[in-house]
């Protein structure tokens, strides 16, 4: 992999060591230029110039296949979503529920992936069995198997949870999901594009993940992957043109047979247009060569932050569980403290609390610093985050 190459098309021109793509990545300079291309055109020649606007549907088609194909899976499998959330939330309300429905989840899971659930739960009176993960945030696939019953319908997982940097075992848990007949939903808005993913191997219902992390995508860019069979039992959140049949004289309507029924109205044209160009950029690397240089790069950092006095690193103690976020502390000094103090050197990375309710309240702490290479970065930029921390740790002291 040419780093240096990657770095030169774009990734922070300003002279920023950005070391923060858990929480979004700089786009390729290819992304942007689809965009503003687009965008550009529509200035120059109206947005619904017909030929151009026929250009427009058949790039936006041509990136419903391509998307597929990065997922092994077909075009009409495959709904285009602004967010992961927002897919998470259209399998959530779009499938029928009765009251006694278990849904399984981890105690560890984000936000976006536990409160559309909360919501089933008092409206639709289902069960949420929550699986109870120890310190290092890997969910244990015999206590799922364990919680299934006859009235298990479907199994919901982050395959690499926003705060922990704990990459569960998906492939397990899909398969003990299909033993007993139990659907499944995947989360991978932190591995789009991290990690080679095909659902027909993983046998997986659902999966949706965003595209502004480790895909390289822009913000309001997503995929949504439906099982064909099961497209059918979707029921759409939001109805209207575009994912919707309607004859006029019958007031007849009919949702249209393939994952794109959960789309409606005009598309999101220039996120669309992005996502293709970061789906070609990622494949011109090799998304297998992308996960090995994060690994190393992930080795390599817990390593180096180890050297560092007083510090804690949350997650996995088993380097093998871990991939890409590395959150930690630093007894002396706040989070918030080493963010400002790297940024003012020209180093990003995040505090916060990331959501992690479960994560926080096992290790006794409020908040957490947050450090997450992608292949674009190199072991010089981790070495420089040491060394700054070190630096604040003296400073502090004088």
């Amino acid at each position: 992999m040419d780093t240096e190459q990657s770095r030169q098309e774009g990734v922070l021109p300003g002279g920023y060591s950005y070391i923060n793509s858990a929480a979004a990545s700089p786009p390729p300079q290819q992304v942007v230029d689809a965009m503003v291309d687009y965008l550009q055109k529509t200035v120059d020649v109206g947005p619904y110039l017909p030929a151009f606007r026929s250009e427009v549907y058949r790039k936006i088609d041509e990136t419903r296949e391509k998307a597929g194909r990065f997922l092994g899976a077909d075009a009409s499998e495959i709904a285009f979503v602004k967010n992961g959330t927002e897919g998470i939330n259209f399998v959530a309300n779009g499938l029928s529920w009765k009251e006694g429905d278990e849904i399984i989840l981890a105690d560890i899971e984000f936000h976006s992936n536990f409160t559309p659930w909360l919501k089933l739960k008092d409206k639709e009176k289902v069960t949420l069995k929550i699986i109870e993960t120890d310190r290092s945030g890997v969910i244990d696939v015999q206590q799922i198997e364990k919680e299934i019953t006859d009235q298990t319908k479907l199994i919901t997982v982050s395959h690499l949870p926003n705060a922990s940097g704990a990459l569960q075992k998906i492939e397990r848990i899909c398969n003990v999901a299909r033993k007993h007949q139990v659907l499944t939903l995947i989360n991978a808005s932190q591995t789009l594009g991290l990690i080679p993913i095909n659902v027909k191997e993983l046998d997986c219902d659902f999966l949706t993940g965003c595209g502004r992390k480790w895909l390289r995508g822009p913000e309001g860019s997503g995929l949504l992957y439906v099982r064909k069979s099961l497209v059918e039992s979707i029921e759409p959140t939001i109805t209207g043109w575009g994912g919707t049949d309607w004859d006029f004289e019958t007031n007849e309507y009919r949702y249209i047979p393939t994952a794109k029924r959960l789309e409606a109205g005009c598309p999101i044209v220039p996120s669309i247009l992005g996502l293709n160009a970061a789906i070609d950029y990622a494949q011109g690397i090799g998304v297998e060569s992308i996960r090995k240089k994060v690994e190393a790069l992930t080795r390599y950092a817990v390593a180096q932050l180890s050297s560092i006095q007083g510090i804690s690193i949350y997650g996995p103690e088993d380097i093998e569980n871990r991939l890409a976020i590395i959150p930690f502390n630093v007894a002396g000094l706040h989070p918030d403290e080493i963010t400002n103090y790297l940024e003012d050197h020209k180093v990003i990375i995040e505090s916060g609390t990331f959501m992690a309710n479960k994560l926080l309240q096992q290790y006794g702490i409020d908040k957490m610093a947050r450090l997450s290479p992608h292949y674009f970065n190199t072991e010089e930029d981790i070495d420089l985050v040491i060394s700054l921390i070190k630096s604040l740790q003296k400073k502090k002291k004088n």
